[in-house]
């Protein structure tokens, strides 16, 4: 199955330490997730780390979804998710959301 959205989310960090050790976190938190995620039309996910912004430690989420309805389903499981890591962790961040459809899709 072809995805139809892509939702692309940066997470800006002071310290490297912070990055990771936030980063870490979130994957404890999401892995257990990934099916319910799934279920509700995630098709995949992408964690990378920006390379090109010297000076700045940048984490990026890609997470791709079948239609509008799955990215709303996961909505909740990710203001869920966003519940928790507030529990486990109060390091300050700066995240830059944004939402795309896909136009066209070349694989080379």
């Amino acid at each position: 199955m072809e995805p139809k959205l892509i939702s692309y989310i940066t997470v800006k960090y002071t310290s490297k330490s912070d990055m990771m050790y936030e980063t870490g976190i979130w994957a404890e938190i999401i892995e257990p997730m990934l099916p319910r995620f799934k279920e509700a039309g995630a098709l995949r996910e992408v964690v990378s780390q920006v390379w090109n912004k010297e000076g700045s430690f940048i984490m990026s989420n890609t997470w791709e979804y079948v239609d509008e309805k799955a990215f709303v389903a996961c909505q909740a499981l990710f203001r869920e998710a966003e519940a928790e890591l507030a529990k486990r962790s109060d390091i300050s961040q700066i995240i830059t959301a944004s939402r795309s459809v896909i136009l066209r899709d070349t694989h080379l």
